[in-house]
């Protein structure tokens, strides 16, 4: 007997390791299944004043989500997955209501399967504690997954406690049935804790829905392929290296009538954070050395700016930017007056002249577009901002609004000679501004641009050889 349990004993001993040593089984969620299911139907939008994204409603191109994310767009364009972007047109829109219809040319949809919408009253759509899934572009990610509960269901919202961040915006909220029961639109987020997400009723989009069906007949856009964002971060060794061949700030700067206007390259950013640190470091670094502390414990604020994993918060994509910015200057009348009152000081002998001085936006920013020879260059993205300034302080006073813009291309783009910006500036209407792209500016691009370019042409001939 007493064997026998000392056998049992060891057998659930050695049972116990055994178990204590096998693997965990991993389960397929819910959500995983449908998130798979459905994504390929979600993309991300690309409007003047940001990102965010949208879902296919319908085969012949019908593409849903918010009009804050298309609000005041000169162009739209919707990329489908990592290397498809396409042009797309408003179709229909309720400001109120903060939807649109956005459509895409069919041909570029017809192999994709799309969204079902839940077909039921809109008091039915939801209820509180269901398990509920958001698909979209959030910050500077691209079509994610995020998961959560329904929290209550008001008359025209669900709220939910799904994580929903800026680039949500028009992407679906989606039940375990696989339905659309929502268009995430918005955040309830307090300085501190998670917060809580709103999406409005997918019942409300329906009537646009079936206005836009209604104008299919109307401008179609052609299904033409724009740039992307390239897949391949820039290698940071090559953005250290070529930093130290960027320190001629004329390269970089533009002149326009009116405007400001600067480019910015991954190796230009790096050298800007490098040379505005630099004093600051080398005092830290003197008192550190004088403490005996070694250099590989120093100070070094570029640390954190090299960091591989930043590739995946937007850093490092090899790509060419152009801010244009509105020059600020005095106004007419205030030049004039100040001039006239200093001229008075000096006949009169007055040592002091106290102006008061009124300033404005010299130009306000209505459009660019890059120029080869007669042909637009296709962005990758751009971004257009308001600029409201209020200063009454003193003799200083500045009450203007204008807007300003970025314009992102990629870097092959700038081998071509005949390069041109093309200004519209909205205070001078039906006048174009044309800047030409120096041939010193364009071959400093390239030469920062030199390791990536030569990162992926050893790629390219990698993939030869087998």
């Amino acid at each position: 007997m007493k064997v026998k349990i000392l056998t049992l004993v060891v057998s659930l001993a050695l049972c116990g390791i055994v178990c204590s040593q096998a693997p965990a089984a991993r389960e397929v969620s819910e959500e995983a299944v449908i998130f798979h299911e459905t994504r390929d139907a979600v993309f991300t939008i690309y409007g003047d004043r940001g990102v965010g994204s949208g879902f296919l409603v319908d085969k012949v191109g019908l593409i849903l989500t918010n009009a804050h994310v298309i609000v005041s767009s000169s162009r739209i364009s919707v990329q489908l997955n990592p290397n498809t972007r396409v042009p797309a047109t408003l179709i229909a829109e309720d400001k109120q209501k903060d939807i649109a219809v956005l459509r895409v040319a069919p041909e570029v949809v017809k192999d994709l399967s799309i969204l079902k919408i839940a077909d039921r009253p809109a008091a039915d759509l939801a209820f509180e504690g269901e398990k509920v899934i958001a698909i979209g572009s959030p910050l500077n990610q691209i079509r994610i997954l995020t998961s959560g509960i329904v929290s209550k269901v008001e008359e025209r919202a669900i709220i939910s406690d799904v994580n929903i961040n800026s680039g949500n915006s028009g992407g679906p909220l989606i039940n375990m049935d696989s339905e659309v029961i929502g268009i995430n639109t918005f955040g309830d987020f307090p300085s501190r804790g998670p917060g809580v997400s709103g999406s409005i009723l997918i019942s409300l989009a329906l009537p646009l829905l079936d206005q836009a069906r209604g104008r299919l007949h109307e401008q179609l856009p052609p299904p033409i392929l724009l740039p992307v964002v390239p897949e391949d971060p820039f290698p940071i060794e090559g953005m250290k290296w070529a930093a130290e061949r960027c320190g001629k700030v004329s390269n970089y700067t533009l002149k326009a009538p009116g405007f400001n206007i600067q480019i910015y390259t991954p190796s230009r950013l790096y050298f800007l954070t490098k040379i505005s640190t630099g004093p600051l470091t080398e005092k830290r670094r003197s008192r550190e050395a004088a403490a005996g502390i070694p250099q590989s414990e120093m100070y070094d604020p570029l640390g954190d700016f090299l960091k591989e994993w930043k590739e995946y918060v937007g850093k490092y994509s090899p790509l060419v930017e152009i801010y244009v910015e509105p020059d600020v200057g005095q106004t007419a009348g205030s030049l004039l007056f100040n001039i006239l009152g200093a001229a008075a000081a000096g006949y009169s002998g007055t040592p002091y002249y106290y102006g008061s001085y009124t300033y404005e936006f010299k130009s306000d920013l209505q459009d660019v577009e890059l120029m080869d020879g007669g042909n637009v260059v296709s962005e990758v993205f751009r971004g257009m901002r308001m600029m409201p300034i209020s200063i009454s302080e003193r003799s200083v006073e500045m009450e203007d609004i204008a807007q300003k813009g970025v314009f992102v291309f990629r870097p092959e783009v700038f081998k071509s000679p005949n390069l041109r910006l093309s200004i519209h500036d909205l205070k001078k209407p039906g006048q174009i501004i044309n800047v030409p792209i120096p041939q010193a500016c364009r071959e400093q691009i390239l030469a920062d641009f030199e390791p990536y370019m030569d990162m992926q042409n050893a790629a390219e001939a990698k993939l030869r050889l087998w």
